[in-house]
């Protein structure tokens, strides 16, 4: 798991200065490699972080959304999301806080706010690719 960090810092890191394009974050596709056998995370954290971008979109009409409040606010709407599809996934369990549906807290509000910078299929695209470069580098170290 150490070395999956570190490649996965050295494949963003050097895929973000070839391509100018930011592959959702910088230790986003760490995490992302790490639940690859789990798309359904990976799909509601996706979920989740597009509808922050649209979330911050509608909200940013009405308020005076920028710099660190709006990474703030993508933080915590990412959280609320996340809080309401785990609510909607299992239900009103006893252990509802101990199960999650994505991956992280801040995960979504981040890739979110590289979403809202460099556009959707941009950072998807880019993210794919360098978890798939990951993922490859990891069956290889095993």
């Amino acid at each position: 798991m150490n070395e999956l960090i570190i490649v996965s810092l050295i494949v963003s890191i050097i895929f973000a200065d070839m391509t100018n394009i930011i592959p959702g974050g910088i230790i986003i596709p760490f995490y992302f490699a790490l639940h690859i056998y789990d798309p359904a995370k990976i799909a509601a954290t996706v979920l989740t972080s597009i509808a922050c971008v649209f979330f911050i979109k509608f909200l940013s009409r009405y308020t005076i959304l920028y710099g660190r409040r709006k990474f703030a606010m993508y933080i915590i709407i990412g959280i609320i999301i996340k809080i309401i599809f785990t609510y909607i996934y299992f239900g009103n369990t006893y252990m509802f806080y101990n199960l999650s549906i994505t991956i992280g807290y801040v995960v979504p509000g981040i890739l979110g706010r590289v979403m809202e910078r460099q556009g959707i299929i941009k950072t998807l695209g880019s993210l794919s690719i360098v978890v798939l470069i990951i993922a490859i580098v990891q069956i290889l170290l095993m």
